[in-house]
């Protein structure tokens, strides 16, 4: 069933990111915290979604009336939310299929990841939707996040929720998606597109949405968690990635052996051997971030739509201290550093004041000292440039110095605007409230994305490299279709 899916036309995916109607099956007369009466309250004030509510007992919920069965919602069901003890589920899902439903989310855990009989039950859920022909996410998830619905089991109030934006998430694990992704990316201002939790992801998995959010104009990334692939699904996601347009970012868990045995119990996912695994990321072009910080990073970057680095970079401070700091991260992440000629020193002194000329360093890192002023920078910046050998410049600002203003942010994405959009520069700030002009200033026009430490910044610049990675395989594999003609329309 997990390859089965491809069979069915991937728009049917609209009616669980995009219902115009819905239902909670599993809400509670009593208790206002229960996970069905949370998914319940928040599309109902909140998203643009009908929803109705079902209990056995009946009733009403804010006003509205609570009904006994599915058969007794007086309107045709695009998502049915199943938030029921697992043995009911099988159940709910035939009746589910009985009156038309066309999509179902299930919420309950209780399945394949808590041993035999959950994968027994987990199978039956299989079976009624082949009977059917009604896909389900699941079992053990939070479901969705869209402009449409969300069944996240979270009070508004309590989630920190992204700006709208051109980011696709799926994630095997609710709670990374919660605090590593949603938290992170409001925090950073990186905007989602729509976001799944696909739990034990028995039906619809990763390939599945992958393949659904390429078909989405507003997507340009998608970032996926995963903690193991299923059957056949992780080569159907490295080969669908070799010809996908779109980047693909990635983190992996469950690589260790004790990583490993907590996914197994967390979601039944199966180790996989992570340097094989690895390896096919990079030949593939997808974009594997090891930790969290570079997940972030990784994304933020990639979702400005900034250029990729083929070339040497250049650090930019107004602090001796952050530059070699940044210096050395770069090595750590494999990024190299311009060697500026003598001419190229030259015309950078000269576009700086006497003073800064005088004391400041026009090697790589350049630092421009504590001294500076906010034209040094902009002047500094635009004839950096102008260098055919700069392919990526990273900023460290350092705005305590009261020579800097808060208009420095918006003067640097001008100079970036109006001498040379092909490079990209990335910056650092100090992400605080005080500063929070600056930042908007930086990031206005999507030209320069702010890092919130000096590591993130040479993430970004790092994300970028590896963007430039697939965008060279993207030739060889674009040759290969031009050459291989209709045999290789039918391998892929």
């Amino acid at each position: 069933m997990n390859g089965g899916f491809d069979a069915l036309k991937l728009s049917r995916l609209d009616y669980i990111f995009k219902p115009k109607t819905m239902a909670i099956v599993g809400v509670s007369l009593k208790n206002p915290l229960f996970a069905g009466n949370i998914i319940y309250n928040k599309n109902l004030f909140e998203y643009p979604v009908e929803i109705h509510a079902v209990n056995q007992k009946g009733g009403y919920l804010e006003g509205h009336q609570v009904y006994t069965k599915l058969n007794d919602v007086p309107v045709d069901l695009d998502l049915v939310v199943l938030m029921i003890k697992a043995k009911l589920v099988p159940e709910a899902l035939k009746n589910c299929g009985e009156i038309g439903a066309k999509s179902v989310i299930i919420g309950s855990g209780g399945f394949s990841e808590k041993g035999e009989r959950g994968k027994e039950l987990e199978k039956e859920l299989l079976q009624i939707s082949d009977k059917y022909d009604l896909p389900f996410m699941g079992p053990n998830c939070i479901g969705i996040h869209s402009q449409y619905c969300d069944t996240f089991i979270l009070p508004s109030e309590r989630l920190a929720t992204p700006p709208h934006g051109n980011v696709a998430v799926i994630s095997q694990s609710g709670g990374f998606l919660i605090d590593q992704i949603f938290s992170k990316f409001h925090e950073r201002q990186i905007g989602i597109y729509a976001a799944a939790n696909i739990g034990n992801k028995a039906m619809i998995n990763d390939i599945t949405l992958v393949k659904y959010f390429s078909l989405e104009p507003e997507v340009e990334c998608i970032v996926i968690y995963n903690e193991g692939f299923k059957e056949n699904s992780g080569k159907q996601l490295i080969e669908f990635a070799k010809i996908y347009d779109k980047d693909i970012i990635l983190i992996k868990g469950g690589k260790s052996r004790f990583g490993a045995r907590a996914a197994l119990s967390h979601t039944a996912s199966l180790a996989t051997n992570k340097k094989i695994l690895s390896s096919s990321f990079r030949q593939a072009g997808v974009i594997e971030a090891i930790s969290e910080s570079e997940l972030v990073s990784f994304t933020k970057v990639i979702s400005f739509g900034l250029n990729t680095i083929e070339g040497d970079i250049v650090i930019l401070s107004i602090s001796g201290g952050h530059g070699v700091l940044a210096a050395d991260l770069a090595a750590y992440y494999d990024l190299n550093l311009v060697e500026f000629t003598e001419e190229q020193k030259k015309k950078l002194r000269d576009s700086v004041s006497p003073v800064i000329a005088d004391i400041g360093s026009f090697e790589n890192p350049i630092d421009l000292t504590g001294s500076v002023m906010d034209k040094d920078v902009e002047n500094c910046l635009d004839q950096l440039l102008q260098f055919n050998n700069v392919k990526g410049i990273v900023i460290l600002l350092v705005p305590y110095v009261p020579t800097i203003t808060m208009q420095i942010g918006r003067r640097l994405s001008n100079v970036v605007q109006s001498r040379n959009p092909q490079i990209p520069v990335v910056a650092y700030c100090p992400w605080l409230s005080i500063y929070g002009i600056i930042i908007k200033g930086l990031e206005m026009n999507r030209r320069i994305p702010v890092a919130h430490t000096i590591e993130e910044a040479i993430q970004m610049m790092r994300g970028l490299y590896l963007k430039g990675m697939k965008k060279k395989k993207r030739k060889i594999v674009d040759f290969k279709r031009r050459n291989l003609g209709s045999f290789y329309e039918k391998r892929f």
